[in-house]
C-alpha cells in the first residue's frame, strides 16, 4: 500500500516534507525503514536564525545534498534509490536535460522554487507534459492571487496526484518571480529514482 502525500506542519519543513513525500511516492509503505525518516528529519532544518533558534531559516542546501548522498548509500532489503544533486545551469526543464530523464524514468525531483526575492520553497515535481510542471506542493493553499494562466492548483483526491501545476515557461524564467526557478546562480533540485 502507497501512503497519500504529506502537507507541511510548520512555516519551514518544506524538505523533509518533500523528502517524505519522496520516499511515499516512490515506495510502498511496508518497503520504507524506519531509518530512512529518522534520517530525513535529523539532516533537516539545519539553518540556524537569531537567538540561536535552528530551523527558522529552513533547510539548507549542503543538508539536501548530504540526505540525497546518504539516501543513495542506504540499502535495506527493497529500498535503494538514486539520487542527483543538481545546481546552478544544470537545473534545466528542456526536454533533452536531466530533469525529462529522471521523470522519464519514473523518478521525482525535488526542486526548490521562489515564492518572493528572498522566500525560496521545495516542490516535488512529477511529470512535465503540454507545456505544464505538475507537482506536489506540500505547503496547503487553497488559492493563488495573481498568477492565473501560470499557477494553478489541482484537486488531489486521491492523495497522491499532482495538486499543483506550473506553465513549464513560467517556472524556467530567472527573474525572482513567484513560483519560477530564479536566477540560474541560486537553482537547485534532487533528482530521486527507485533502484529496486
Amino acid at each position: 500500500m502507497h501512503t497519500p502525500l504529506h502537507y507541511q506542519v510548520s512555516e519551514y519543513d518544506c524538505v523533509p516534507t518533500a523528502l517524505i513525500n519522496a520516499v511515499s511516492y516512490l515506495f510502498k509503505r511496508k518497503q520504507v525503514p524506519p531509518m530512512v525518516i529518522r534520517h530525513i528529519y535529523l539532516y533537516c532544518l539545519d539553518t540556524v536564525g537569531r537567538n540561536a533558534r535552528f530551523g527558522i531559516g529552513g533547510t539548507s542546501k549542503y543538508a539536501v545534498r548530504l540526505v540525497g548522498n546518504w539516501l543513495e548509500s542506504y540499502r535495506f532489503k527493497d529500498f535503494a534509490v538514486r539520487t542527483v544533486f543538481l545546481e546552478k545551469e544544470a537545473v534545466r526543464l528542456d526536454s533533452d536535460g536531466p530533469i525529462q530523464d529522471c521523470l522519464d524514468q519514473g523518478g521525482v525531483v525535488l526542486c526548490n522554487i521562489r515564492l518572493t526575492r528572498k522566500e525560496e520553497h521545495y516542490i516535488m515535481i512529477t511529470k512535465i507534459a503540454d507545456d505544464w510542471v505538475y507537482g506536489f506542493d506540500s505547503y496547503f493553499r487553497t488559492a493563488i492571487r495573481g498568477m492565473k494562466g501560470h499557477v494553478s492548483i489541482l484537486e488531489s483526491g486521491d492523495g497522491r496526484s499532482p495538486n499543483l501545476k506550473i506553465r513549464l515557461s513560467w517556472l524556467d524564467q530567472p527573474d525572482c518571480r513567484r513560483f519560477c526557478l530564479g536566477p540560474v546562480a541560486q537553482r537547485e533540485a534532487l533528482l530521486m529514482w527507485r533502484m529496486t
